[in-house]
């Protein structure tokens, strides 16, 4: 195989920068670029590839970068790369987001493979789809994130799941942050109604990206959410509900299974933060429907199911723990409709100890119906 510097190399070259810096191509001109590129040498597309990273970004230098890329002399982790400036990073990422879908696979693609730019690729990635987020959650309906399906489609199955999906509930977790889980209680049904009136870019993202992954994606929103510390409750809570609502059979089975190993964990541990956990979680699982009253039926036939005869689970001491912390947090419960259901529903075999978390159930409602009555 020859390495000699051909007489053509320079023609190619102007080939090359002249497509770059046109906004519109035929398609022989094309096709007759991909046969120049077709009869380079091992050493001429090695300095052809240098050439394209080193010529000013201009209209077309996408569309060539794509038949770079196709012909394997210059990838897009490659050029991203080569780019120093971090404005014209990002300003590149942006692109590849709204338009060069093949060309932002590459880069999650070596994202996960590519172990000598692992880290500084994941972070180029991160930081535009933080800021493509950010932007969306201020206005949803600046980006229609048509780049979601084509991921869903053209990345293998380990790259979207251990790189891509991860990336993006990070990310979406990211967005809002909470002192204190007492807010997530205060402020659940107006997060969900906003999540599904409002933020329907999350919705995008758990139909297109996760619909075939819902488990995956429901396993990494466990450990994120029950990690020490964790403040993200606002978009967990809305994934949660996004994912729930999908009506697969195989999805809602998988959160059943796991909201009542749920109830196992708190009975063993005696910990109020995941008991409080589980609460949410539940709400945010049954609020399925666009009928508020059917939600809430929902989470009364949970609740009933799961806290009113999880004695039938239980050995005494592990149901003495559970409704100990229930009565230890009754004082988080901020919405009349929810608390009202822990007051109505009976849970077997009754006692002192569950007269007296009613009793305080009853007793925190009456107070925040007074309140109700006085804000309005």
């Amino acid at each position: 195989m020859s390495l000699e510097i051909s007489n053509s190399f320079g023609f190619i070259c102007k080939v090359l920068k002249k497509q770059c810096d046109s906004p519109q191509i035929s398609q022989s001109a094309a096709c007759s670029l991909l046969d120049l590129l077709k009869c380079l040498n091992a050493k001429e597309k090695l300095l052809l590839a240098k050439y394209f990273c080193q010529l000013p970004l201009n209209v077309g230098s996408f569309r060539v970068l794509r038949q770079l890329q196709h012909q394997r002399i210059l990838t897009a982790t490659e050029y991203i790369c080569s780019i120093q400036d971090e404005e014209q990073l990002q300003l590149i990422l942006i692109e590849f987001l709204q338009n060069e879908h093949d060309l932002l696979s590459n880069l999650f693609i070596s994202a996960h493979y590519d172990s000598l730019n692992t880290i500084r690729l994941v972070n180029m990635l991160e930081n535009a789809l933080r800021n493509l987020f950010g932007a969306l959650a201020a206005n949803p309906k600046i980006s229609n994130l048509d780049y979601v399906e084509a991921l869903s489609k053209s990345l293998p199955a380990d790259v979207l799941i251990n790189v891509c999906l991860e990336m993006h509930l990070s990310i979406l977790l990211e967005l809002n942050e909470v002192a204190d889980v007492s807010l997530a209680f205060q402020h659940f049904s107006t997060w969900i109604n906003e999540g599904v009136d409002e933020l329907t870019f999350v919705k995008c993202i758990t139909e297109k990206l996760l619909d075939k992954y819902h488990q995956e994606a429901l396993n990494y929103l466990y450990k994120l959410s029950t990690g020490t510390n964790f403040k993200h409750w606002k978009y967990y809570l809305i994934l949660m509900q996004s994912i729930a609502s999908s009506s697969n059979a195989e999805t809602v089975s998988f959160i059943k299974k796991y909201l009542k190993s749920r109830v196992q964990h708190v009975a063993s541990l005696g910990c109020q933060f995941s008991l409080l956990h589980l609460l949410l979680t539940a709400r945010a699982a049954a609020a399925t429907t666009m009928n508020i009253q059917q939600n809430l039926d929902n989470y009364a036939q949970w609740y009933k199911q799961n806290i009113g005869e999880m004695s039938y689970a239980l050995g005494n001491e592990q149901f003495q723990i559970v409704l100990n912390i229930l009565d230890d947090s009754v004082h988080y419960e901020q919405e009349i409709d929810y608390l009202e259901i822990h007051a109505a529903i009976a849970i077997s075999p009754g006692g002192k100890l569950v007269q007296a978390y009613k009793t305080k159930c009853k007793a925190h409602l009456s107070r925040l119906k007074a309140a109700s009555k006085r804000a309005k």
